[in-house]
């Protein structure tokens, strides 16, 4: 898999009901983090500040998760 389909499965995640968004670790009142590629790799980005989380999380690399993810928006 690489860094392009992380990050839509990021941004699918992070458009779905029912889950907790990932967020801001400075403010978590902030809009929801946002996927990029940079030079350093895949990172999460705050829309609000300079925050950055280089950690992405490990279901995101889980197709299980993934496809059950899927099947959720399809719900709505």
């Amino acid at each position: 898999m690489n860094k392009e389909d992380v990050k839509q499965r990021i941004k699918d995640y992070q458009q779905a009901e029912g889950v907790h968004p990932l967020t801001c670790g400075n403010n978590n009142k902030h809009e929801k983090l946002y996927p990029k590629v940079l030079e350093q790799g895949l990172v999460l980005l705050c829309p609000n500040c300079n925050y950055t989380q280089t950690y992405i999380p490990d279901l995101f690399f889980d197709d299980g998760y993934y496809e059950w993810l899927r099947g959720m928006k399809s719900l709505i």
